[in-house]
């Protein structure tokens, strides 16, 4: 586990100052979510309303795409494409969530049957489009057979229509929504690249363009060709949280800290805004901002910062008392705090049959902490938790979720083994969590899940093992995996000085410093 524990807070981010500047506004056409051209049969009048639901679908704003969706049809009930579009606000891609019976119920006030939805269409496109959220809800009972099917509805009505800009970007959308975490290949983000790159292209302030293009080449590998979409994504739609925060997608994956900041400080706020303003429960984009908020600035060493984050999320957690979401997601937000600053205060194993003695991010995060403080109980308490829970996972058949735990698993147990003055016992089981993670884990889109790379903490091991040239590899991988994190690059610097190599750890010890935002005086200091 890496422990910056020297590193200070500069400035104080105000909490106040996440609210600033937001609009209350609940009018459709003061909304900004870019533009775009989509011909219909619809009314007139129910155009601004239509347009600004097919928007706000394409930034993921599906609860304000719902109502704007309802307001076209109550401007013109026999707009057929408005009830397409509210069941589209129920279909979440990247998740493979989908809410069928609240499609349902919208496609059937349109008509009860498929044949009578097709007749109210009005045009052979709109025919394709109802005929796809068909394939879409009720091709078969399996969700990801649907995703293929619908998928497959949007490529035939991309070959008839190459050059209608929203059959592209729903197609490219629907190929990202066939990906499950594990997958082999990059053929399929590759095409919805390369189509949401060329509407991008033609159209600079498409919305789905740019969100699409982010999210097909958000991976180490590909991430700098988005960048040019990330750098005006936030700009095209302003007025959507979620598009304030993907151009952050691609600063993570290059390192610009400073600029996932600035992002997650802007989506927050507008996260904030947008649940007051549509009575959204909280827990949603508001957490997933201020999570991505508080990693960053535990990156740049600004842990007191990430501290106010959390009392943040720990007092959405006070006003919501019986929501296991808001606690679950605040948890991994505290597990991560504890593993990346070592601050072990109040960690605690609970129950078994509570939300945080079931929570896997946090058992680790308490069990590395046991362990750390030679509380070997606790630890194997914790260690021994996991194991049950990568089993019983096993036996559910989430063979990609049991790999996850089993990475937990093994780093804990490493770190067990290590503060019990195993070294070479230490070392297997965390070069065993390494290569169970490079062999089956996609590479994050974010934040590392699991929250300590695995691979970076084998180097951490090899490194106290004063195996230090391994140690220098180890760190290596662990930055081709999680490219430009701030432990990693400090541990490659610190192996690499032990190891001979003063050449590369002046290298790491520059790229700290040059960091924009970050405390290099300190980081110095600590080299």
């Amino acid at each position: 586990m890496s422990f910056i524990k020297d590193i200070k807070l500069l400035i104080v981010i105000l909490m106040g100052s996440f609210l600033m500047g937001c609009s209350q506004t609940t009018n459709t056409s003061a909304q900004n979510f870019g533009n775009i051209s989509f011909m219909n049969s619809g009314s007139p009048e129910a155009q601004l309303a239509f347009l600004t639901g097919v928007k706000a679908l394409h930034s993921f704003q599906f609860d304000g795409a719902r109502i704007a969706f309802e307001e076209a049809q109550t401007i013109d009930p026999t707009f057929a494409m408005a009830y397409w579009g509210q069941a589209m606000s129920d279909n979440h891609p990247l998740w493979a969530q989908q809410d069928k019976a609240a499609a349902e119920k919208a496609l059937h006030r349109l008509a009860p049957t498929f044949e009578e939805r097709l007749a109210k269409s009005g045009s052979d496109k709109e025919k394709a489009y109802m005929t796809a959220i068909e394939a879409l809800y009720f091709s078969s009972e399996d969700k990801l057979q649907r995703d293929f099917a619908y998928s497959s509805a949007l490529s035939r009505m991309h070959e008839r229509w190459p050059n209608d800009h929203e059959i592209s970007i729903f197609y490219a959308l629907s190929l990202l929504g066939t990906m499950r975490p594990g997958d082999d290949g990059y053929r399929r983000q590759a095409l919805a690249a390369s189509i949401a790159m060329a509407v991008f292209k033609e159209n600079e302030n498409h919305p789905g363009a740019a969100h699409f293009t982010i999210h097909s080449l958000d991976d180490p590998e590909h991430a700098i060709l988005a960048l040019p979409a990330a750098t005006v994504y936030a700009n095209i739609a302003p007025s959507s949280a979620h598009a304030l925060h993907m151009p952050s997608h691609i600063f993570l994956q290059l390192g610009m800290w400073d600029r996932v900041v600035n992002s997650n400080i802007e989506a927050f706020a507008a996260a904030v805004s947008n649940n007051k303003k549509l009575g959204l429960k909280e827990g949603g984009e508001d957490f997933h901002t201020l999570s991505w908020l508080a990693y960053a600035n535990l990156m740049l060493g600004h842990f007191d910062r990430a501290q106010e984050n959390l009392a943040i999320a720990s007092a959405t957690v006070e006003r919501n008392p019986d929501d296991n979401r808001v606690l679950s997601r605040y948890l991994n937000m505290r597990a991560r705090n504890v593993i990346e600053t070592g601050n072990c205060q109040e960690t605690e194993l609970k129950s078994t049959n509570s939300v945080e003695g079931q929570h896997t991010a946090w058992i680790t995060a308490v069990g590395m902490c046991a362990a750390k403080n030679l509380d070997m109980v606790t630890a194997i308490e914790a260690l021994d938790r996991l194991s049950m829970k990568r089993k019983t996972t096993e036996e559910s058949g989430e063979s990609y979720k049991a790999f996850e735990i089993q990475i937990h698993e093994k780093e804990l147990g490493a770190l067990i083994k290590m503060m019990d003055g195993d070294f070479d016992r230490a070392v297997v089981l965390a070069r065993e969590a390494s290569l169970i993670e490079l062999e089956n884990m996609s590479a994050p889109s974010g934040p590392p899940v699991p929250m300590k790379p695995a691979a970076e903490m084998y180097g951490e091991i090899l490194a106290a093992a004063g195996r230090y040239n391994e140690a220098v590899d180890a760190f290596k991988a662990a930055l081709n995996w999680v490219p430009n994190r701030t432990p990693s690059i400090l541990g490659l610097s610190l192996a690499a000085a032990k190891s001979g190599d003063t050449e590369l750890a002046k290298e790491m010890e520059i790229k700290l410093q040059s960091t924009p935002g970050i405390n290099s005086v300190k980081f110095t200091a600590s080299l």
